[in-house]
């Protein structure tokens, strides 16, 4: 008897479900969708990866891992719609022994790689003039690659140009493709990231517990983040903002370093990563419990303005349009001037996600709906921000188990303290 319930006390804790890859198959029908809309061109893409990421020692670039589900760099993916055989190829970089003996070893091609990937062909190396030639059977080459922030261009945009040159053929520029297809998400996806917003659920519930008079911003933000990942998130999804007070009316506050006071609100931008599937929500909570009446009147006209946002998300709306509802909505308060930001973004593989702002939202569009209003001479600001998905009948609300009404938060606080 002593031993079992040793062995109960002291057995380990169950580990959190690691996120399933998606089936290759997801990835075979979004490059068919891609090649559909290319009219016969051939295209190149690059990957383009950085080691920057919050919690990854490399991160892909969304619109290669959409394509591939490939998380490592120096790989390329040609798509060739009119080729007899090989309509997708994927080259990957080169075996090196030396570097494997620090990172791993890689596998030789192989029948298993053409399997995992779902391509027609596996190679090493870059593509280059005659690889693209002998798949292509064409008179075209796409540039699909989304324009790049700096000066210089990708490398895909590069090759594509340099391949037309040589070969005669006229490059066709379709950089929003990739975007627009991204923008309505699968099953597969949505399962990820609704876990991803329930592990973020966790993560605010401490958050809730923990924003009291006497403890710092970066307490509050360990706190958070240990749930997040004791409640098996795989990342974060952006670093965590904790501004309290005068902080909360910044916008993307980071110090994190402030003493929380009695009579402060905290607004807490935070969320996890689930399966690199990332969340974004936000939640102002009062240090007191409770908010003042002045807190109160801009938490209400906040709220409003999400309730208003709501009632317009339906297919065949943009964003475009439901930033002029926030306007107005927060116009009619009195607060539009201290709306200094966009209503909204896309969410998915990133946290700032691909998607067209201007073009009308597809079933399947899954995006933030984050009014907030900011009173710097007041000494505090107001955001909250919720998930929703696009539905054929308007909208689904990804997160509404975390409390938002102004009394359920109140009372979510007080819970949480008891």
């Amino acid at each position: 008897m002593l031993i079992a319930l040793a062995s109960l006390i002291f057995a380990a804790p169950t580990p959190p479900v690691p996120p399933p890859d998606l089936l290759p198959a997801v990835y075979r029908d979004r490059r068919e969708r891609v090649m559909h809309e290319l009219d016969g061109c051939v295209a190149v893409l690059a990957a383009r990866g950085e080691m920057s990421g919050v919690t990854e020692d490399y991160r892909q670039d969304g619109n290669f891992l959409w394509l591939t589900g490939i998380n490592e760099g120096e790989a390329w993916l040609l798509l060739a719609p009119k080729a007899k055989y090989d309509r997708t190829v994927l080259f990957l970089r080169s075996r090196d022994p030396e570097r494997e003996r620090w990172t791993g070893p890689r596998e030789p091609l192989s029948p298993a790689l053409l399997e995992r990937y779902g391509v027609d062909r596996v190679l090493r190396g870059r593509p280059d003039r005659a690889a693209v030639a002998a798949a292509m059977g064409t008179d075209c080459v796409a540039v699909i690659a989304p324009v790049d922030e700096v000066k210089d261009e990708r490398p895909d945009a590069v090759l594509s140009k340099q391949v037309a040159g040589a070969l005669g053929l006229k490059v066709v520029y379709k950089r929003d493709l990739l975007a627009r297809l991204r923008a309505a998400h699968e099953p597969p996806e949505l399962a990820l990231l609704e876990r991803a917003i329930e592990i973020t659920r966790a993560g605010h519930e401490a958050a809730a517990r923990a924003t009291v008079a006497g403890v710092t911003e970066r307490d509050v933000q360990t706190k958070i983040e240990y749930a997040f990942f004791s409640n098996g998130a795989t990342g974060l999804s952006y670093s965590s903002i904790v501004g309290s007070g005068p902080n909360g009316a910044v916008l993307h506050w980071d110090h994190n370093d402030r003493l929380l006071r009695a009579g402060d609100l905290v607004v807490i931008d935070a969320a996890a990563e689930y399966g690199r599937y990332a969340s974004d929500i936000t939640r102002t909570y009062p240090v007191s419990g409770q908010f003042t009446d002045e807190q109160a009147r801009v938490y209400r006209a906040v709220y409003q303005a999400q309730e208003d946002i709501f009632a317009a998300i339906k297919p065949g709306v943009s964003m475009a349009d439901l930033q002029k509802v926030a306007e107005a909505s927060l116009k009619r308060a009195g607060y539009l001037e201290a709306f200094i930001h966009g209503f909204g973004h896309f969410v998915g593989l990133d946290v700032h996600d691909a998607g067209r702002y201007d073009l009308p939202l597809p079933v399947g569009a899954i995006f933030t709906v984050e009014p907030g209003v900011y009173l710097p001479e007041r000494g505090f600001g107001v955001r909250i921000e919720d998930e929703v998905m696009v539905t054929e009948t308007g909208y689904r609300h990804l997160s509404s188990r975390i409390p938002r009404k102004l009394e359920d938060v109140e009372a979510w606080v007080a819970a949480a303290r008891r």
